[in-house]
């Protein structure tokens, strides 16, 4: 903790004396506004921490518990083999079982396996992992500074999120710094050892790049960047990240040509184009539309979500209930585990994974399986109704659920009276903004730009999620642009920050 504090210091001292070396130079807003914005958001981290702390127990069977001991795992091997290590950072590691690196190592870690889910909404582990191992050479052993370094990464990257928008909201800069860094649970999931402060970063630096292509003010370095950028997207979180980098470039291309008379329309036309593309290249090459996809990872999750204990080898997925005394450790191999004789499982052989297949008792007890989690069930799980095939029904119903779920009457925990008050925030933006479109002469075209992105994301995270706890988590890098198209119509004087300067 001391440590944490130390680093909090020094770079509150560096954005207020330089604004970070110039990371953070703005013409409207100050250092020291920077500062303070800074050192609120850093309160995510004890936030975080207590939380976890208090209400599950710790951090150690969730995701930045697991994060963080991978990469002090990962980090240890650099102490032996550094120029292995090396290689590990940058993807040409040899990690088969028989190696050192898998049987010292990467057996001992949770998260380092990217899953199963690799046909759709893939989703890489393993950068966040690398990044962290690399920030435990100065961490000292310390969770609280890897908190504070994704911290302050998800900050640099709202920095540049609000430099690419902040042309849409001259004299409101501040408020646009407000939703940023201060949106419940963008601020609480960005103060953890977590995917959310690596993917703002990339998000913000992504707008700021494709910004500065459509503006001329770029190079080969930048355009060199941008590539690395869109490679990064495709890996981590690319649900979000390679399709905002695909949305807001169509959007600058249209903003880009001011003789398009109805950009509106032809940025929605252009998406919808899109999206009947990939659904066609799905069917055709996957024999799998992209909404049943969507399905089949919603019930997927929701198998996880059920809780239970889940093991893999190289033939199939296997889920147990969460009942200890259904398996058994393998001696001398850390997170390896046979299955005890009559014991019922489902399980997914990876050569037909669409498949859910049943063993009532179980007969082998020889094969080890290497332990992915184990998890109770979750108290917020919810039901999409996927059983219909009713389009309009499923969509409304996911939406519903990623925008206006949980409220304050149906709330169980204080996780969700947070979510709540996101929610409440949400509807009022909405109203905000379709008073706005019809009302006022300003141009449309960003407000619908951003609310009709912040819809399709979470009509995505709603269709594929039947989870309001992970809803709340996985949305919040879309619902920031609600409450920024509500901004967009509010009549704040435009003279609100104009006194604040370097």
């Amino acid at each position: 903790m001391i440590v944490s504090l130390i680093y909090l210091l020094i770079i509150l001292f560096l954005i207020y004396k330089n604004n970070f070396f110039g990371l953070f130079k703005d013409e409207t807003i100050s250092s020291k506004t920077f500062s303070i914005l800074f050192l609120l958001k850093a309160l995510a981290i004890p936030a975080f921490y207590v939380v976890y702390k208090k209400m599950y127990g710790g951090l150690e069977k969730f995701d930045a518990g697991k994060f963080y001991s991978d990469a002090t795992i990962l980090n240890d091997y650099a102490k032996t083999d550094f120029f292995g290590y090396l290689k590990v950072l940058f993807g040409f590691q040899n990690e088969a079982p028989g190696t050192i690196l898998f049987d010292n190592y990467l057996t001992n870690t949770d998260n380092w396996d990217n899953g199963r889910l690799k046909d759709f909404f893939y989703n890489d582990n393993r950068i966040v992992i690398r990044f962290h191992s690399l920030i435990h050479f100065i961490a000292f052993n310390s969770y609280h500074v890897h908190a504070l370094f994704s911290c302050f990464l998800s900050f640099i990257g709202l920095s540049f999120l609000y430099k690419a928008i902040k042309e849409f909201f001259i004299g409101k800069e501040l408020f646009v710094l407000l939703i940023l860094c201060l949106l419940p649970a963008l601020w609480f999931y960005t103060g953890a050892v977590l995917k959310e402060g690596l993917a703002i970063f990339v998000l913000g630096c992504l707008f700021f790049q494709i910004k500065n292509l459509f503006k001329r003010k770029f190079s080969i370095n930048s355009i060199l960047f941008l590539l690395f950028l869109l490679f990064i997207s495709l890996l981590l979180k690319p649900y979000v990240l390679f399709f905002a980098a695909f949305y807001f470039t169509v959007f600058f291309i249209i903003l880009h040509f001011s003789k398009i008379k109805y950009k509106s329309l032809v940025l929605i036309s252009t998406i919808a184009l899109i999206i009947f593309t990939l659904n066609s290249l799905s069917v055709i090459f996957k024999n799998k539309s992209l909404f049943e996809a969507a399905i089949w990872h919603q019930r997927v999750f929701s198998d996880a979500s059920k809780g239970g204990i889940f093991l893999l080898d190289n033939e199939k997925f296997v889920r147990l209930e969460y009942d200890s005394t259904l398996v058994k450790k393998v001696i001398d191999k850390p997170n390896y585990y046979t299955i005890k004789q009559n014991s019922p499982y489902i399980y997914w052989e990876h050569s037909h994974q669409q498949d859910t297949l049943f063993a009532s008792s179980n007969s082998d007890t020889i094969s080890q399986y290497k332990l992915v989690y184990q998890l109770p069930k979750s108290g917020s799980n919810i039901s999409l109704n996927s059983n219909s095939t009713n389009l309009f029904e499923i969509s409304a119903s996911s939406l519903y659920y990623s925008l206006f779920h949980p409220f304050f009457f149906n709330s169980k925990s204080m996780l969700q009276h947070l979510a709540s008050l996101e929610n409440l925030l949400i509807i009022i933006s909405l109203i905000i903004i379709f008073i706005g479109i019809i009302q006022n002469k300003k141009e449309k075209f960003p407000a619908i730009t951003f609310v009709l992105f912040a819809i399709l994301l979470c009509l995505l995270i709603g269709l594929t999620t039947p989870n309001s706890g992970a809803i709340f988590r996985y949305r919040s890098p879309g619902v920031i642009f609600i409450l920024l198209g509500a901004l967009y119509y509010l009549p704040i004087s435009k003279n609100t920050e104009s006194k604040i300067s370097n």
